[in-house]
């Protein structure tokens, strides 16, 4: 039995007319009806009455036709989702995304794929630098947004965004008084910042920014998110350096303050297997990543 032979059964149980359609599936009339007698062949019962007057449904071609009906509309549906992934116009995309990402340029992401790529289902995973790279090598994220230095050869590896770090202090007169502060004045106090993990990224580039000024700093508090520093910093506990689109989290006891030269800053980086061909990530790279962004 063939997906041709069902269309063409479908056509004529519609019609109820021989000649009309066939030329519904645009063949002729006899090659339609012997693909008819063929079905009932292989079948082994009659789908039409037939006389000189009329074409009709026999009982057996009533429940064929609402059988053969579904096998057709899933067959048709296939093929369409299958023409919309192969185009990148449909699938999923699992994206692995850090705080610094969710506030500068997984918002744009977001909004692109949903202008854009309307068809496209996203599933979202706030992951550490370190649960991305994993998550990545075995398969179970298509794109990481993160900041991390990544050596492995078998990522591909673009660099979307560029953030200057600030300070977030605690709203006293000591802090809210000055326009800038420097990190000899942040030193004394304690640093909270993301937790260090096994690839050099944000807490290395936290303390670089203090060792390039001969200072350390007293104390260091880590913690898992930007965001659970900023309340530590609203308790007055410590001091934090944060990109600087973090200044939209407005938190009571929190003000943010510019660094005084010079500024140190991070990289938001895109992070994708070179091996994964999804059709859908392939467009998002090229359309957003590569066209978008800039």
């Amino acid at each position: 039995m063939e997906l041709r032979q069902l269309k063409y059964f479908l056509a004529t149980a519609e019609e109820l007319h021989f000649r009309r359609a066939a030329e519904l599936v645009h063949v002729a009339q006899p090659a339609l009806s012997q693909q008819i007698h063929q079905l009932e062949e292989e079948i082994g019962v009659s789908l039409f009455e037939r006389n000189n007057r009329k074409v009709t449904l026999t009982p057996a071609g009533r429940i064929f036709y609402e059988r053969a009906k579904v096998v057709v509309d899933n067959s048709l549906k296939a093929i369409q989702d299958a023409r919309s992934i192969g185009r990148g116009e449909a699938g999923t995309l699992t994206i692995g995304f850090i705080s610094t990402a969710a506030m500068s340029v997984l918002p744009l992401a977001l909004q692109f794929i949903k202008e854009k790529i309307p068809s496209a289902d996203i599933e979202l995973r706030e992951m550490g630098p370190g649960d991305q790279i994993e998550a990545l090598h075995v398969g179970q994220l298509d794109l990481g947004f993160t900041i991390s230095e990544i050596l492995d050869e078998e990522f591909n590896v673009m660099v979307i965004g560029i953030e200057q770090l600030i300070a977030a202090v605690p709203d006293l007169p000591a802090f809210s008084r000055l326009e800038k502060v420097g990190l000899d004045m942040l030193a004394p106090e304690t640093t909270i910042l993301p937790a260090r993990h096994a690839r050099r990224g944000y807490y290395e580039t936290v303390m670089a920014a203090y060792r390039a000024q001969e200072l350390k700093p007293a104390r260091t508090q880590c913690v898992r998110m930007i965001q659970t520093g900023l309340v530590l910093v609203g308790a007055g506990l410590g001091i934090s350096l944060v990109p600087e689109s973090f200044t939209h989290i407005q938190l009571k006891g929190v003000i943010y303050r510019p660094l005084v030269d010079p500024v140190p800053s991070v990289e938001v980086s895109a992070v994708w297997r070179k091996d994964n061909r999804s059709p859908l990530l392939l467009r998002f790279i090229h359309e957003f990543l590569e066209h978008h962004l800039d």
